[in-house]
This record gives structure tokens, C-alpha cells and sequence, in this order.
């Protein structure tokens, strides 16, 4: 176990999320579930530009139209238009499920998928939560059932396995994705990680086939081999760490968000933890939705 050093962004998140590294415009977006809003930071930690929402967003995606954003809200799947703000509603994918919302999500490194989650919202939780795919096309499927908290989205070196995670039952899964399709097969167990370890929330793949993983109720990062042994963490200096991301091609920063919906929050939690951990991380992607 090892302590990086790190520089913190206060930006006072309630809970911090979704952090993406965006090459076309050199800057990192990031989402505040609770406090409902898009936001936009230079690489120094200046704000650039922020988008309040109408109800709470659990992830979000820039499309190859750099006009828009496509948001995971509560109610369903929605698109922002980032010049005038303005929200149009896409599809829920959960009609009924009143007590779920969506929560998680990254495009595939094709770029002509969104693969998100929901889970339940209600402090006792059930396993209302599932795991789904938005196409290029704007059809949808359902790509696994029965979870709690979906979390935990990410691909593996030649994109031909998708990890993902319920952070509620500590468990982290991998399956053979089909990037022609946006479909899964042969589920299995990745990783059980103990409490020392904590449960795992977001995560990235870095170029070594690496998976990292936020251990949200223990304050610190896993850094997960491919056979599912961990081979390093780092402690942070927040409490909750919700989602790493890696930032500027070849420069080794990571970005971690971080909540404070905890019993006893610090002035740290719900900052944006900037750290160097030595390595580099796949690009992440816009996604190519259709009009």
C-alpha cells in the first residue's frame, strides 16, 4: 500500500462522479448526482463552464456532435444541448420502476455504444438494478439483471471484455462483449474485494491491462491485475473515492471524484483528488449517436 502525492480541487461536490478526460477540448467533465449538474474544469482545476440539471444525473457521455451531451438522469436518458442548456428527453429505459434511477456509464471504446446502469435509490435497497446498452442506432438492450448499485464500467485492452461491478453486493464481474452487437456472454466473477478493501465503485483500464477501481467505503484505489488479484492500492485523502479516470494522453494523472454523504464528512470529501500513479490509461471516448 502506498500514498501518491496528490493535489486537491475543492469544487465541494455533494457526490462527485463520472470523471472524463476529454481530448478534443483538453479538459475534464465530472457530474454531481445530488447537487444535479455537468461540469467543466481545465487541467489546472479552473472551472470552465457548468450545467444544472432538473433531477439527479448518475452519468453522462459528450457526443461526436460537440453541441450536445447525452445525461443519465432519474427519469431516463435525456439530451443536453450545451450552448443554450436545455434538456430533451430521450427514453426510459425503466418505465414502472419508480424507485430505481440510472446510475453509471461509459461509451465503448468503439465508440457506437453507452453501456449504464441504475440501481435502487431507496436507502434499503433491493436488487431492482440492471445493466444496459444504448446503441448508435438508439436501440436498447438490457445486458444483465439483478443487481443493487451498477457500477464499475470498463473494457479491457483489445475491447473484447466488459468489466462492471454492484457496489452494494462487493462484487466486480467480467463478460466477452460483442462490440458489433452491444451484447455480453459468459458472465463470470472478476473479483470479491474484502471491507479492508472496499466496495467497488467506478473504475479504468489502464494500458497494461490494469483495472482500477474506487474502494468507496474505505478511502483508497485497487489496482486489480487481470486475474483479479490486486497488485497495488493508493490511500487518498478522502473518505468515499467514487470513480478514477485518467487524464492527457501519456501523462500518468489520474482523476478521482469523491462524495461526502457520509457520517462524518471532512473538509476533503467531495473534492477532486489530481494524482500521478505512474501510469497510462486507455482514451476514453465520445459517443457517435445517430440523429
Amino acid at each position: 500500500m502506498k500514498s501518491a502525492d496528490v493535489k486537491i480541487w475543492a469544487v465541494e461536490a455533494e457526490v462527485g462522479e463520472g470523471p472524463f478526460w476529454d481530448e478534443v477540448t483538453g479538459s475534464l467533465f465530472w457530474i454531481d448526482v445530488r447537487k444535479p449538474s455537468l461540469h467543466q474544469y481545465s487541467g489546472e482545476g479552473v472551472k470552465l463552464c457548468s450545467w444544472v440539471l432538473p433531477e439527479p444525473v448518475g452519468a453522462f457521455a459528450l457526443l461526436e456532435d460537440r453541441a450536445k451531451a447525452l445525461v443519465a438522469l432519474a427519469s431516463g436518458l435525456a439530451l443536453l444541448d450545451l450552448p443554450s442548456g436545455q434538456v430533451k428527453n430521450l427514453v426510459d429505459p425503466e418505465p414502472g420502476q419508480h424507485h430505481n434511477r440510472l446510475n453509471e456509464g461509459k461509451v465503448s471504446p468503439c465508440g457506437r455504444h453507452f453501456v449504464f446502469g441504475s440501481m435502487d435509490d431507496r436507502d434499503a435497497k433491493e436488487a431492482t438494478g440492471a445493466l444496459y446498452c444504448l446503441s448508435a442506432d438508439r436501440s436498447i438492450k438490457v445486458l444483465a439483471t439483478g443487481l443493487v448499485v451498477a457500477n464499475g464500467i470498463a473494457w479491457s485492452l483489445d475491447g473484447g471484455t466488459l468489466y462492471f461491478s454492484d457496489s452494494r453486493a462487493s462484487t466486480i464481474w467480467v463478460s466477452d462483449w460483442d462490440s458489433t452487437t452491444g451484447t455480453i456472454a459468459n458472465r463470470r466473477i472478476f473479483a470479491s474485494p474484502t471491507a479492508e478493501q472496499g466496495r467497488p465503485d467506478g473504475a479504468a483500464m489502464d494500458e497494461e491491462g490494469h483495472y482500477w477501481s474506487a474502494g468507496v467505503s474505505a478511502g483508497r484505489l485497487n489496482r486489480f491485475a487481470p486475474d483479479g488479484n490486486i497488485t497495488e492500492t493508493i490511500d487518498l485523502p478522502v473518505q468515499a473515492p467514487t470513480m478514477p479516470a485518467f487524464g492527457p494522453a501519456g501523462s500518468g494523472l489520474m482523476f478521482v471524484t469523491s462524495h461526502r454523504r457520509i457520517e462524518e464528512p471532512t473538509a476533503m470529501d467531495g473534492s477532486i483528488v489530481v494524482l500521478n500513479v505512474g501510469q497510462r490509461g486507455l482514451p476514453q471516448r465520445r459517443f457517435q449517436l445517430q440523429r
